[in-house]
């Protein structure tokens, strides 16, 4: 970095606690994050039809990934807006809660009567993790308090409704490792479609014993589902049973992406 570089981060980090506050998703001054794109962020969950790699498994998300909500998503996701966790927190939590209180009735007894409830982030790679951005970890733990939060609101037939449950964040997932050029490591960003499916085709690592438990797995962004759906099938290999993902946020359908 050069001087004159180095002279110009040094000084907008700062003087930035002295600059007015601008939306993070569509730089409104004077706030962090306006009324209106508060509520693209917020919900309610809605179902990922076209997230086809996943196969099976039901992927829900919590907003819409274009404009403004996209914005914010990646300022909070690269560290340029420390100040969005709370918000995201707050989010990630409510959604949680909101999910386990309609989980279906066979899925809210498969959970009852096995171990607990695992909230699994997708895996961060590498060079995330060593700068400490774990972004989907980060939104497993405020899903997970959502869940627990919510458990005892599920339907009023629902078998056990309302029983104690064990409901962990557990980032038990790693990628896998490079070997010879293979696939499932490397960004997403900036790949085609095909591309993302294949970048995600080997299934992650477990570190840790799944067995006897069920899962939800999180992640902050979904785009063909190629990521949740390596994922499911290396904890179901596993013995756990994985009934369904929560992400904060997916590209409308193909059909709806005019106005992206």
């Amino acid at each position: 970095m050069s001087t004159v570089t180095a002279a110009i981060v040094w000084s907008a980090t700062i003087l930035s606690p002295l600059l007015p506050r601008s939306c993070a998703g569509c730089g409104r001054w004077d706030t962090g994050l306006c009324p209106d794109c508060l509520a693209l962020l917020r919900g309610p969950s809605h179902p990922v039809v076209h997230a086809d790699a996943a196969g099976e498994l039901p992927v829900e998300a919590v907003s819409h990934y274009r404009g403004p909500v996209r914005t914010a998503v990646l300022a909070w996701k690269n560290g340029a807006r420390e100040d969005l966790r709370p918000v995201i927190d707050a989010v990630a939590a409510a959604a949680g809660a909101a999910w386990a209180s309609r989980l279906e009735d066979s899925d809210r007894a498969a959970v009852e009567s096995s171990l607990g409830l695992l909230v699994v982030p997708a895996p961060s790679g590498l060079a995330r993790r060593l700068r400490g951005r774990l972004v989907a970890a980060s939104f497993a733990d405020a899903v997970a308090r959502g869940v627990a939060q919510g458990w005892c609101h599920g339907s009023p037939g629902a078998p056990g409704a309302g029983g104690p449950v064990a409901v962990l964040s557990a980032d038990v997932l790693r990628r896998a490792a490079r070997i010879g050029g293979a696939t499932g490591t490397g960004h997403q960003a900036g790949r085609s479609a095909r591309s993302r499916r294949a970048n995600r085709a080997a299934p992650p690592r477990v570190l840790a014993p799944v067995s006897g438990w069920c899962a939800l797995l999180v992640d902050d962004v979904v785009t063909t589902g190629a990521t949740l759906g390596a994922c499911a099938r290396a904890l179901s290999a596993r013995g756990a049973r994985v009934i369904g993902a929560l992400t904060l946020a997916a590209p409308p359908p193909p059909a709806d992406r005019e106005d992206a």
